[in-house]
Parts: structure tokens; C-alpha cells; sequence
């Protein structure tokens, strides 16, 4: 019982802390990763947006990913 409380605990502070550092701007609009209501595809769109917008005025993009974990 004391496990399942305490994750209950971390869950509702984690989610507290998300939300108010997403209100006051604490975090930057292009931040997507680990935030509710951002999905993969969300980055993607973001992404393609940004390599078109470069393409129609005629600059060469590049991109590096990758994943810490």
C-alpha cells in the first residue's frame, strides 16, 4: 500500500509541475517531447513545416536526431 501511494504521489506532483511550468512559459513552445497532449506525430508536423518553409526559399536543411536514454 505504501508503494502504490507513493506513486500515486509522484504521478500527481509530476503532472502539477508539467502544468504549471507549461502556463507560466517556463518551458519553449518548441519542447514536445515527455509533455501530455504532444505526440510523435506532433513533432513530425512541426518538422516537415519547417523543412518546407526552408525549401520555398531556397535554403539547404539539415537535420540530426537522436534519442538519450
Amino acid at each position: 500500500m505504501v508503494a502504490t501511494t507513493g506513486k500515486l504521489i509522484k504521478k500527481v506532483i509530476g503532472k502539477r509541475i508539467q502544468f504549471q511550468s507549461i502556463s507560466k512559459n517556463f518551458i519553449h513552445a518548441c519542447q514536445l517531447g515527455e509533455l501530455k497532449q504532444h505526440s510523435t506525430t506532433d513533432t513530425e508536423v512541426v518538422l516537415t513545416y519547417l523543412i518546407h518553409i526552408r525549401w520555398v526559399t531556397n535554403i539547404f536543411t539539415s537535420t540530426l536526431v537522436f534519442n538519450i536514454t
